[in-house]
């Protein structure tokens, strides 16, 4: 059932996430220009960080970037010691993409860590119950995200 005020609700729920999603790119550049590297690359670095060790391809079929831009954030990243290129132990022709966490908790860290205490000391405002029902919430709208990533890529 839609009410005024759901309607209210949802539109203002729409525009903080528009406003959380351009505040973590611009947060992420500005990370990015502190360390010298480009802000596509640490994005992928923090998939890598996320998902765990991955693929040239996986890394391309997250991002959507194109093989070959994936390619070349890798090279950068390996070039700054943030990753290294790794035999599959099952499989020999494929390579994972590793991310090395002592150089990235050592030098990114120090700049992108601030948001997570920030966020965390925010958190102590909320219940367990309000705290599940956000990431809930938040986990759903990254699959719903993710979905319109694909729909907007196939177009």
């Amino acid at each position: 059932m839609s009410t005024p005020k759901r309607k209210q609700l949802t539109q203002e729920l729409n525009r903080q996430v528009r406003y959380l999603t351009a505040n973590s790119v611009i947060f992420s550049k500005v990370v990015a220009d502190k360390v010298g590297q480009h802000s596509t690359d640490l994005e992928c670095l923090d998939f890598l960080l996320l998902s765990g060790p991955s693929t040239a391809g996986k890394l391309s079929e997250i991002t959507g970037l194109t093989t070959g831009a994936v390619t070349a954030v890798i090279d950068r990243l390996e070039k700054a010691r943030y990753v290294k290129r790794e035999r599959d132990k099952n499989d020999r022709r494929k390579v994972i993409v590793v991310p090395n966490k002592t150089k990235i908790d050592s030098e990114i860290a120090p700049f992108s860590m601030s948001i997570g205490v920030a966020l965390e000391t925010l958190s102590k405002e909320f219940s367990d119950d309000a705290l599940e029902m956000i990431l809930r919430f938040l986990t759903k709208a990254n699959s719903k995200a993710a979905e319109e990533i694909v729909k907007l890529r196939k177009k």
